[in-house]
């Protein structure tokens, strides 16, 4: 039988990440134990890290979280996306008609991944997606984003509490100039402000002609 190959500090490293982003304001005897490794080695992962500022230790508890250099990174992320800055006008304009949180998202092999949001002004909310993973077969955004690339046109799909229970979300696509499908536009709400047959009503038509204004913005 072929021996599992040890993980590399890289490998490690981008582990104890992916940890203190899911759950921060951990300890070295937590992180030890969720990753399996002895504490000398995590001790020497998060100093090379802390010197990065990608984790920062607090100083009364001791305990790590991310670092501020991820907000730079991220902004450094959102940048290279350069339809973004087109899309922003024509999303605020979208969350304003509709008073929903309105998201962008990307394809990442058979994952969804949101990278913006225009987050509705409204008391009740849905738990924010913004640098969360989903499965692309599930989210509406995913969905539509799969039936684009096999080239149908602007497609409109509806997730109704799939992926989130209580939420339904409403997606269609974004085209590049060579009518690529690059992202797709989503509109994220409760149920019990926004179901199947509003969505279908109401909110289709909105969100089909946002989609093909920015869409016709990128080619400029």
């Amino acid at each position: 039988m072929k021996k599992k190959e040890a993980k590399t500090s890289i490998e490690k490293a981008l582990d104890l990440i992916e940890t203190l982003k899911n759950v921060d304001d951990l300890g070295v005897t937590e992180l030890s134990n969720i990753l399996n490794l002895n504490k000398n080695n995590v001790f020497r992962l998060l100093a090379t890290l802390e010197t990065k500022g990608l984790v920062e230790q607090d100083e009364e508890t001791g305990h790590y979280k991310l670092g501020m250099k991820f907000l730079y990174l991220e902004h450094a992320y959102l940048k290279s996306l350069h339809f973004l800055q087109k899309a922003k006008p024509f999303l605020r304009k979208l969350r304003n008609k509709t008073g929903e949180t309105v998201y962008l998202s990307i394809l990442h092999k058979d994952e969804i991944v949101y990278v913006y949001a225009e987050e509705s002004n409204r008391s009740v909310l849905v738990h924010p997606r913004i640098a969360k993973r989903y499965s692309a077969k599930t989210t509406a955004a995913g969905k539509a984003l799969k039936k684009a690339e096999k080239k149908e046109d602007y497609p409109f799909e509806i997730d109704e509490a799939k992926t989130e229970e209580e939420v339904i979300e409403v997606a269609t696509v974004i085209k590049d100039e060579w009518k690529h499908p690059i992202a797709a536009l989503s509109i994220l709400a409760p149920i019990s402000r926004l179901n199947k047959e509003k969505a279908e009503k109401e909110v289709k038509k909105i969100l089909l002609n946002t989609a093909k204004e920015i869409s016709e913005n990128l080619k400029s």
